[in-house]
C-alpha cells in the first residue's frame, strides 16, 4: 500500500516533471554548487555552466568541472551588478561576473589567461564596459517556467534542440524539453487496465480471469463460467487460458490444475490425471502455441512442450540454455514472423532456429510482460520501465514520461486504435502510441566530452604521445538531453581493434577505456544509433604512441647490426679454433706417419723377411707391395728383370712406381728389387745347406762375386761370414 502511495505521490506531484521528460540536476549530479548564474551552449552542443565562479560542463549524463585560475583572470576595478557573455569569433567566449572577466576556449575547453594582453582590442569595449549582459528570459521561456512550477530562477536559455536550461539561486538546474507527446499515465478505474490484464484470442473474445470464475467478452456480450454452470471445472479460480483452436482452450487454475476447457460444450478435460509429470511444476504461469500440434507451457520452475494431439509431454528444445539464468518464467510471445520471445526472471530471450540469444541491452532484465504492436514490433514490460526489443533495443524511461515501476506479469495489450497498454498494479497502468514514443528522428553526432590521460583529465590530447602515455579514457555523448535512453552507441579504436563495441545504457554517456596501449598509429571511431537503428556520422579522433628509444628504427637496426656482428664474430672464432684443431690434427697424423714410414723403413733395412704389412702404412701401399713381390718372386732368378718389367707387372709407369717407392721406403725400384733379391738370399743362406754359387744363381746373380759383394754391401758380411753361425751349431 505504501509503494502505491509513494507512486501515486511521484505522478501527481514530483512525478509530473518527470512524466514530461524535465530533468534536475543539482550537486548530487556533478554541479559544484546549487547556484547557477550563467548557461552558455557551445558548439558542440555542450553547456557551459557558471556556478557563482567556478564552471563546469555538461557530458550528456552529469556535469565535469572545469579548472580555472581566477588570479589570472582580469580582476574589474570596480563592483559590476551583473553578469555578462560575449563570443568572439565561433573559439572564443567572454564571461564576466560581478568581480572578474574570463576567457573560455572552445576549441580546448579550457580557460585561457591571455587576457591582459586582449583587454585593448576594440571589439571587447562593450564586453568590459558591462554593456553585454546575459539575456534574462524571454516572455515564453517564463510561460514554460510558470507551466512547470519553477522557482527562484536565475538564468534561462535554449539550447539548439529546443530544450530550455533553467538555473536557479539554489537548486540547480532543471531542464525542460521541447515539446513531445506524453505517454498516458492512467491512476484511476479505467476499462484500459483490465484490457491489459485480460486474453484477446484469435476470435476477438476477451477473457478475463477472476477469483470467481471466467468471463468472456464478445460483440458487447458478457458470459460468465464458473462450477455452477460448469461442473467440471476444478476451481473457479483460474490461472490463465489460451486459445488452441476454435473450440477449445488450455486452462489452468490457481493449483496448476491443467485442462482443455471447451465453452460451447461447457466442459472442461483435466489432463493431470493422465500427465502425473505435471504434478512437478510448481506455479504454471501461461501458454503460448507453437503450432496445431505443440503448445509451450511455462512455469515458475521450468518449461515444457505439450503435444494437444497426443496429450504428452516433450522436453523444450532450448530450455537448458535459457535456465542457465532463471528457471522461472514470466511470460512469452510468438511474433509475426514465427519468433519466440520468452521473459524470465533474469533475462529476455529471442528462440529461432532452436537457438537462444539473451537480449542484454535492456535496462532491466526481469521480463514482467510481451505484446507486439501494430507493426509487429515487439515490447517488453520490465521489473522498471517499458522497452521495445524489436527490431532494436530501446528503453523508454523518466525522460520519456515512463514511471520506473513494476510492471504487473503478462498484463499488457495492444488496443483497437493502436496504443500499447502495460499495466503496472494498483489501478496504475501507462498507454501510448509507439510511434509517437520513439520517432524516426536522424541519429544525432557524437561529440567526445571528456578525455583522461593516465588516470588525468586533459581537455584534448596532442597528436603524438610518449610511450609511457598510453592508458586512455574517452567520455562522449549526442547530449540528447530529451531522450537520452533513446540513444545507443558503438566505438573502436582502429589499429587495435576490428569489431565494434557497443554500450548502451540508457544514461545518455558511453565510456571507452584502453589500457597498456602499445606503440603505434591509432583512430578512436564512435557512432551513435537513433531508436531505428539507424547509425550516425563518425566521429574520429587520431593519435599516435612513439615507441621508446629501444624501440625505435634507429635502434633496432642499431640492433640488428650489433646482433649481426657477434654472430660473424663467434662464426670467425669458431673457424679459427676448427682451423686450429684441424690443423693440430693433422700435424698429428703427419708425425704419426713419419713415425710410421720411420717405422716401415727400418722394418724393410733390418729384416731379412720382407712383410708387406709391416713395411708399408695403408691398405693400399699393403696391396702394391704384395704385387711387387709376387712379380719379383716370379723372375727372382732372371737376372734381366729390371724396373720397366717391374713397373709393367703392376700396372703402372716407371716414373709412378718411382715416386711411390721414394715415398714409401726411400729407394728406387731397382734397389727393392735388388733387396729383395738379396732377402731371399738371406733366407736361403740360413735355411738351406745350398752352396753359395746356386743361391746366387737361383736370386739372379750371374756370378759369385758379383752376389758376395752386393750381400756384404747390404748385411755387413759376406754370405759364406753369414751362413757361419749356423755351421758352428
Amino acid at each position: 500500500m505504501k509503494r502505491y502511495l509513494f507512486l501515486m505521490t511521484w505522478v501527481l506531484t514530483a512525478g509530473v516533471s518527470v512524466v514530461c521528460g524535465q530533468r534536475q540536476w543539482t550537486v548530487a549530479d556533478g554541479l559544484p554548487t546549487g547556484e547557477v548564474r550563467q548557461i552558455v551552449e557551445l558548439p558542440n552542443g555542450q553547456m557551459l555552466v557558471n556556478c557563482e565562479g567556478v564552471f563546469c560542463l555538461s557530458n550528456g549524463r552529469s556535469f565535469d568541472i572545469v579548472a580555472c585560475d581566477q588570479n589570472r583572470c582580469h580582476t574589474f576595478r570596480k563592483y559590476v551588478n551583473q553578469y555578462g557573455q560575449m563570443w568572439q569569433g565561433d573559439s572564443l567566449l567572454w564571461l564576466h561576473d560581478f568581480y572578474r572577466a574570463y576567457l573560455f576556449d572552445v576549441r580546448s575547453r579550457s580557460f585561457r589567461y591571455d587576457i591582459e594582453s586582449r583587454l585593448n582590442e576594440p571589439a571587447l569595449a562593450s564586453f568590459l564596459a558591462c554593456e553585454t549582459p546575459t539575456p534574462p528570459p524571454t516572455e515564453k521561456q517564463w510561460e514554460t517556467i510558470g507551466e512547470y512550477g519553477i522557482r527562484d530562477v536565475t538564468r534561462a536559455t535554449c539550447d539548439g534542440k529546443g530544450g530550455l536550461w533553467v538555473g536557479t539561486r539554489a537548486n540547480g538546474i532543471w531542464y525542460c524539453p521541447p515539446m513531445r507527446v506524453k505517454p498516458q499515465i492512467i491512476t484511476t478505474a479505467n476499462p484500459l487496465i483490465e484490457q491489459a490484464r485480460s486474453t484477446h484470442d484469435g476470435s476477438g473474445h476477451m477473457w478475463m480471469c477472476k477469483p470467481d470464475g471466467l468471463t468472456c467478452e464478445y460483440e458487447g456480450q458478457t458470459l460468465h463460467y464458473d462450477r455452477n454452470n460448469v461442473p467440471s471445472l476444478p476451481h473457479n479460480r483460474t490461472t490463465f487460458i489460451t486459445q488452441l483452436s476454435e473450440q477449445r482452450y488450455l486452462l489452468c487454475d490457481s493449483l496448476c490444475l491443467l485442462g482443455y476447457f471447451m465453452p460451447e460444450k461447457m466442459d472442461f478435460h483435466l489432463l493431470n490425471t493422465s500427465i502425473p509429470s505435471l504434478a512437478k511444476y510448481r506455479h504454471i504461469a501461461g501458454a503460448c502455441v507453437i503450432d496445431g500440434k505443440w503448445t509451450a507451457v511455462y512455469t515458475q520452475n521450468g518449461i515444457f512442450l505439450l503435444d494437444t494431439e497426443a496429450d504428452t509431454l516433450a522436453t523444450f528444445p532450448t530450455a537448458r540454455e535459457i535456465e542457465q539464468y532463471s528457471s522461472k518464467y514470466n511470460c512469452m510471445l510468438k511474433d509475426g514472423n514465427g519468433v519466440l520471445w520468452i521473459g524470465t526472471q533474469n533475462g529476455l530471450f529471442r528462440i529461432a532456429d532452436d537457438k537462444a540469444e539473451r537480449i542484454t541491452d535492456l535496462n532491466n532484465h526481469c521480463i514482467r510482460s510481451l505484446v507486439m504492436d501494430a507493426d509487429g514490433d515487439v515490447w517488453a514490460g520490465t521489473s522498471c520501465g517499458i522497452s521495445r526489443v524489436s527490431p532494436t533495443v530501446v528503453n523508454l524511461g523518466k525522460s520519456d514520461g515512463i514511471p520506473p515501476v513494476t510492471m504487473m506479469d503478462r498484463a499488457a495489450c495492444l488496443t483497437d486504435d493502436g496504443r500499447l497498454v502495460f499495466a503496472a498494479g494498483g489501478g496504475l497502468a501507462v498507454a501510448f502510441r509507439p510511434g509517437e514514443m520513439i520517432g524516426d528522428e536522424k541519429p544525432l553526432p557524437v561529440v567526445i566530452t571528456g578525455m583522461t590521460l593516465n588516470g588525468d583529465p586533459v581537455a584534448a590530447i596532442d597528436s603524438v604521445l610518449s610511450y609511457s602515455q598510453n592508458y586512455l579514457t574517452f567520455q562522449f555523448s549526442t547530449l540528447n538531453y530529451a531522450a537520452p535512453s533513446h540513444d545507443s552507441y558503438r566505438y573502436r579504436l582502429r589499429g587495435l581493434e576490428r569489431s565494434w563495441n557497443v554500450c548502451s545504457d540508457g544514461s545518455g554517456q558511453g565510456t571507452a577505456g584502453y589500457k597498456a596501449l602499445p606503440p603505434g598509429s591509432y583512430v578512436f571511431e564512435v557512432q551513435a544509433s537513433n531508436a531505428s537503428g539507424l547509425w550516425g556520422e563518425l566521429t574520429e579522433l587520431s593519435f599516435s604512441i612513439r615507441p621508446p628509444w629501444w624501440l625505435t628504427w634507429w635502434m633496432k637496426t642499431a640492433c640488428c647490426l650489433l646482433a649481426l656482428l657477434v654472430v660473424l664474430c663467434m662464426i670467425a672464432f669458431y673457424l679459427k679454433k676448427k682451423k686450429a684443431k684441424l690443423e693440430r690434427e693433422n700435424d698429428a697424423r703427419v708425425n704419426r706417419l713419419f713415425e710410421l714410414r720411420e717405422e716401415a723403413r727400418h722394418q724393410f733395412a733390418e729384416s731379412s723377411n720382407i712383410a708387406p704389412d709391416k713395411i708399408t702404412v695403408n691398405a693400399e701401399e699393403e696391396r702394391l707391395v704384395s704385387l711387387m713381390l709376387k712379380a719379383i718372386e716370379a723372375h727372382l732368378d732372371d737376372e734381366d728383370y729390371n724396373a720397366d718389367q717391374l713397373a709393367r707387372d703392376v700396372a703402372m709407369s716407371r716414373a709412378s712406381l718411382y715416386k711411390k717407392l721414394q715415398t714409401m721406403l726411400g729407394i728406387t725400384p731397382t734397389d727393392f728389387i735388388r733387396n729383395v733379391r738379396l732377402k731371399r738370399a738371406a733366407r736361403l743362406l740360413a735355411d738351406t745347406q745350398l752352396p753359395i754359387s746356386d743361391i746366387a744363381s737361383r736370386v739372379g746373380f750371374v756370378t759369385a762375386r758379383n752376389f758376395s759383394a752386393s750381400f756384404k754391401k747390404m748385411f755387413g758380411l759376406t754370405p759364406s761370414e753369414y751362413r757361419e753361425p749356423k755351421e758352428g751349431q
